[in-house]
């Protein structure tokens, strides 16, 4: 009850205080597709962020869960990772390594994208092949062809300069096109070193180097139009606090087509889209190039992640009476591979994943269509996952393959590596769960053995068939009001990572709780019965677009207690505490959220953003982890009638988190209010400077959302959660010719 109080006080006073302005926020309610769009358009409005995840937390619902300076993971509606379907245009992200330090939108530089998108309510079966958790889609601007025959060069360039951290990015675009052809390049630097909170605390682990670069070729005709596209990406040097490793490199090579083409004169479809991308992934990472160094060099660690992701859909639209019917058919191959090993000791390697595959072939059928002053939407997924994954093994220090021997290391700060042991002298190589060890292992040999043979002799090649059914209803009820009724039971199947980790490591996909997990080859997939309902009021001079939803999971995929006394042997030895094991639970979500927009008047105006989220454990009596506490994001601008200046107030008010994860030692975290200050310039047509104050009082605060500090080196101590950054200047400015 006391939630439900200090939801709608939030909400009441976002109606008149002060997130950004009103320009940021374009809803889109279609009638065929009922997609029910949200999006922050960037292309006017750059963000004075380098990650784009931080982007979501001025949409409805949506988030980002902090883990290091570029690598927020999305959120929405208190699901993330897996459960979060995101695409850079049309193709599926990859994340080379285990433990999401190149999450998806780190893929997409803000200062490149034109809009980030999400898809409200339930996600469309024709959008993205696993969206249990919600769908988004990062765009970038490449740019528009003109409606002339003479080739133009057009394009702009983004400087900025923050002084917390130093923290400088530089985006660049061009353009060369006519009404037929278009040729783009994209070019995005970041960089910036440690921040500091509010309290004047230095965030250690907190410096990042980022490049990213794109060239595009497009052809239009009067039926086709066609896209090949080529990208690098490369990160360096790149701080993860809240994980037991930094990112020394992701070194990323991306390329793919689109082909869309009009069969207005074929006699049964009208359209057909072609999309085939393909992304390769070297990713290194270490323990002791940019932290505190281990005591010993026995324990200095580095893992080596590759994976290789290609993807294609194809799909096609059949005209009908009284609407449409979309066909598809699309594919999604991921292939990932892990070496640990220890730069002091060549003869120390443990393979935590070898030739693990996920191919994922799937078919659809939407229906969009109008009856009675209904709009309708009724769609049919049917996907297919193939797993597959090599045997496993680890080299010890005396240079021999050693089925289930592995070194065991006692430092709760390593997590992904592994260290020295007690009383044994060489490796060991482990196993994953198998749920069924009741026995206490004699040896570190025998429990390492155990597990070993575990792995290696089960049946590794898996298979999942899903099932995902969305209803989407809209009616006008006058010209102002349309009310939205979505249904759907959405199904994901479970990932490489939670089915084929052998070892118990702090590998969980970025979930970063600290705690060792393992693999479960026995996972089912998950199921979500969800509906949504929703309200649009567009008037002159104000809109709402409020949202409540209820979700019931069945399989929840998330760590359980080991009952594998081989698994926890060895990890109270890494990590000191027991490991988790991925296993299959129930769980609920439901909440409320939407945005709001207020025309005063040709000055002033003022817009908002509130979200409430509860997610619960139905199998015991839990909570789910990293759920976002109640918050509310307003804004009050104003629009100069004499100059070209554009001023903003924003207030960002978070609740406090009571309500957190047992199993995972989650702690709670206190509420907060920061204010921001920002303004724009329009010089001229081709020049823009923007400049703010973010986080004005200069106020220590941690986002729920935000990991625990694993770096030892850092004012922050270890197990306390990553503050916010304290009050940050920065000075941006866009020129476009």
């Amino acid at each position: 009850m006391r939630n439900k109080i200090l939801f709608c006080l939030i909400f009441l006073t976002s109606l008149t205080q002060a997130n950004q302005h009103s320009s940021l926020e374009e809803i889109t309610i279609q009638a065929f597709p009922l997609s029910n769009e949200i999006s922050t358009d960037l292309s006017n409005n750059p963000t004075p962020s380098a990650d784009s995840a931080e982007v979501l937390k001025r949409m409805p619902g949506a988030n980002a869960n902090g883990n290091g300076p570029i690598t927020g993971i999305a959120q929405y509606r208190g699901m993330f990772g897996d459960r979060i379907s995101v695409k850079l245009d049309s193709a599926p992200t990859l994340t080379g390594g285990p433990n999401a330090m190149d999450t998806p939108l780190s893929y997409a530089p803000s200062g490149l994208l034109s809009d980030l998108v999400i898809y409200r309510g339930v996600t469309p079966v024709s959008q993205a092949q696993e969206s249990i958790g919600g769908h988004m889609v990062a765009k970038l601007n490449r740019g528009s062809f003109t409606q002339s025959q003479e080739l133009n060069t057009s394009g702009y360039a983004v400087f900025q300069q923050n002084n917390n951290g130093q923290q400088a990015n530089t985006d660049v675009q061009l353009v060369n096109a006519n009404n037929q052809h278009k040729i783009s390049l994209l070019g995005s630097y970041n960089e910036g070193d440690d921040f500091s909170a509010g309290d004047n605390k230095t965030v250690t682990g907190t410096q990042y180097q980022r490049e990213r670069y794109d060239l595009a070729y497009g052809l239009k005709t009067s039926t086709n139009e066609f896209l090949i596209f080529a990208g690098r990406h490369n990160v360096a040097n790149s701080g993860t606090p809240a994980l037991a490793m930094d990112i020394i490199n992701v070194n990323t090579d991306m390329a793919g087509l689109n082909l869309s083409s009009d069969l207005a004169n074929n006699s049964v479809f009208s359209e057909l889209n072609l999309a085939i991308a393909w992304a390769n992934v070297n990713h290194g990472m270490d323990n002791h190039s940019l932290r505190k160094q281990p005591p010993m060099t026995m324990k200095y660690r580095h893992n080596q992640a590759d994976a290789e992701n290609l993807s294609w859909s194809l799909d096609t639209l059949l005209p009908l009476t009284a609407g449409e019917l979309k066909l598809g058919i699309d594919s999604n191959r991921q292939s990932h591979d892990s070496l640990i090993t220890n730069p002091t000791n060549d003869h120390f390697k443990v393979k935590n994943f070898v030739d693990s595959e996920r191919d994922n072939l799937g078919f659809f059928a939407e229906l969009n269509g109008n009856h009675h002053s209904w709009d309708y939407q009724i769609g049919y997924r049917h996907n297919r996952i193939e797993l597959n994954s090599s045997t496993v093994g680890a080299i010890g220090m005396m240079g021999s393959d050693m089925s289930g021997m592995v070194h065991i290391d006692m430092d709760m700060d390593m997590g992904m590596g592994m260290g020295m042991g007690m009383g044994m002298g060489m490796g060991m190589d482990t196993g994953m769960d198998t749920g069924m060890n009741n026995n206490v292992c004699s040896t570190m040999h025998d429990c390492a053995n155990e597990l070993a043979n575990a792995f290696n002799q089960a049946d590794r090649n898996l298979n999942h068939n899903t099932n995902n059914l969305v209803i989407k209803l809209n009616r006008a009820l006058d010209k102002e009001t349309v009310l939205s009724f979505d249904l759907g039971v959405k199904q994901r199947a479970p990932s490489y990572r939670e089915t084929y980790l052998w070892v118990p490591l702090s590998i969980t996909g970025g979930l970063a709780d600290g705690r060792n997990y393992v693999g479960n080859l026995n996972l089912k997939p998950e199921t979500s019965r969800e509906i949504n309902l929703g309200l649009s009021k567009n008037k002159a001079n104000f809109s709402i677009q409020p949202q409540i939803f209820y979700r019931q999971i069945d399989n929840y995929i998330q760590g359980t207690p080991s009952t594998d006394s081989a698994v926890n042997s060895l990890s109270n030895l890494m990590a000191g505490s027991p490991a988790l094991a991925y296993s299959n639970t129930n769980a609920e979500i439901y909440g409320l959220d939407t945005n709001w927009n207020l025309s005063i008047n040709n000055q002033w105006s003022a817009d908002g953003v509130v979200s409430y989220v509860r997610g619960k454990r139905t199998d015991v009596k839990d909570n789910l982890y990293r759920i976002a506490p109640t918050n509310a994001r307003v804004s009050v601008n104003y629009q100069s009638a004499q100059l070209p200046l554009e001023i903003s107030v924003e207030s960002i008010i978070y609740a406090r988190q009571k309500h957190v994860a047992s199993y995972a030692n989650e702690s709670q975290t206190a509420g907060y209010g920061i204010v921001n200050l920002s303004a724009k310039w329009t010089v001229n047509n081709a020049l823009q400077v923007h400049s703010g104050i973010n986080n004005l009082f200069d106020r220590y605060y941690a986002n729920h959302l935000n990991s625990v500090n694993r770096n030892g080196g850092s004012d922050i101590a270890v197990g306390e959660v990553i503050p916010g950054m304290g009050r940050t200047l920065y000075v941006q400015a866009k020129v476009e010719f």
